[in-house]
């Protein structure tokens, strides 16, 4: 991933959620996004987003579809069960995972494919976190 380029801070009550069973990933994930001064919180799985005592709902989750247990869509679905209205962006680096079943679980919020760019996660969580503020 490019760097990207330094901007102001966003505000603190708009944070950023990233589950991904690869620590490089999320370390990756989570430095474009604290580069750009977005608060983020990582988690290495859905039961470990789960179980996390959280104050308040992140403005985005960035979630991986292919997790180790639960997958990305399986806690989509936990989460929408709940009354979550969290928004979510889907990742995913496998291409057996079909274009349109991605589209519809995303809805609006949007998904990207790995490897992206992290100027194009950056552009779809400023998006998707400002919708989902509103």
């Amino acid at each position: 991933m490019k760097p990207v380029q330094r901007i102001p801070p966003e505000p603190q009550n708009r944070w950023v959620a990233i589950v991904d069973d690869d620590p490089s990933v999320r370390s990756a994930l989570a430095r474009v996004l604290r580069t750009a001064g977005i608060p983020v919180e990582t988690y290495a799985s859905a039961h470990e987003y789960l179980s996390a005592s959280l104050d308040r709902d992140p403005a985005c989750l960035v979630l991986d579809v292919h997790l180790g247990g639960m997958t990305g869509f399986d806690l989509h679905d936990r989460l929408l069960a709940s009354g979550s209205a969290v928004a979510v962006v889907f990742i995913t680096a496998h291409d057996e995972v079909p274009t349109d079943e991605l589209e519809r679980r995303a809805g609006p919020d949007g998904y990207l494919r790995k490897p992206f760019d992290g100027d194009q996660l950056l552009a779809l969580v400023r998006r998707v976190a400002h919708t989902s503020t509103q």
